[in-house]
């Protein structure tokens, strides 16, 4: 068994589930972790200097063309480069709708890019019309990405054995449509200073049953969406009580 970080190590995550995950697990959510790492992520992360495990192989430099096809290629330090990061901005989970669980929501997300904009104005004013873009969309894998942090946040509070793990099938990749559990609050989220990410867990539901929700927020020093994760399912006035208490809720009665 291996540990797993919460909030993935490049994105300064310290917090780890002690052996939490058997070889192939881990296995089958690095690859969708790398990803969102260095497909959709890479050149933003090489900007800011984000933590890496390879660091002795992080490029310095990154190639720009000109986007009229008129100018030469320039390489440029990557601590100069205003890197973005490319977030998906998307509707509520599809369960949240009560969607019959094959309603695929994904094709209403939408692409928005954070950036440091006093860095992108000093990089336009030093390299004017040569501040570009280069990523892949990768929108199951960051729906995966988003929902296994949502499902590790949810077991700092509680065991696996307490609850349905409706998400599990999503993070493994034997469930599609991730549009279904992953979803994003509707509220517009200031910067919090100095905060790199913001998890939380919440219950929604009866005294019988209901849905256990992960929040996550990634850096969230910066003005990006908070997404919800469907955890999991519990049934049951007692199995509802024992997670309520667990969850923190232990002056109020299910």
């Amino acid at each position: 068994m291996t540990d797993e970080h919460i909030v993935p190590y490049f994105l300064g995550g310290k917090h780890v589930l002690v052996k939490a995950s058997c070889e192939n697990c881990a296995n089958i959510t690095k690859k969708f972790e790398q990803d969102v790492a260095r497909e959709l992520w890479g050149d933003a992360r090489n900007s800011y200097n984000a933590p890496s495990r390879r660091k002795k192989e992080k490029p310095t430099h990154i190639s720009l063309s000109d986007p009229t096809g008129e100018g030469q290629i320039i390489t440029v330090p990557y601590k100069e480069y205003p890197g973005g990061f490319v977030f998906y901005y998307m509707p509520q989970a599809g369960s949240f709708y009560d969607f019959p669980a094959n309603v695929d929501l994904s094709h209403m997300w939408q692409l928005k890019v954070i950036a440091d904009d006093e860095r992108l104005k000093n990089f336009e004013q030093k390299h004017p019309k040569r501040t570009t873009i280069k990523f892949r969309h990768v929108p199951e894998s960051f729906g995966r990405f988003i929902a296994k942090i949502g499902y590790c946040q949810a077991l700092t509070l509680l065991s696996p054995e307490d609850f349905e793990p409706v998400c599990l099938p999503y993070i493994m990749g034997e469930e599609k449509n991730v549009s279904y559990i992953v979803g994003q609050n509707p509220d517009e989220d200031t910067p919090i200073s100095d905060l790199g990410y913001k998890l939380s867990s919440l219950y929604h539901g009866t005294k019988f049953k209901g849905k256990i929700i992960s929040e996550v927020r990634l850096l969230a020093n910066n003005q990006t969406p908070t997404y919800h994760v469907v955890v999991g399912s519990v049934e049951t006035e007692e199995r509802v009580s024992n997670v309520l208490k667990k969850m923190g809720f232990f002056d109020q009665k299910p």
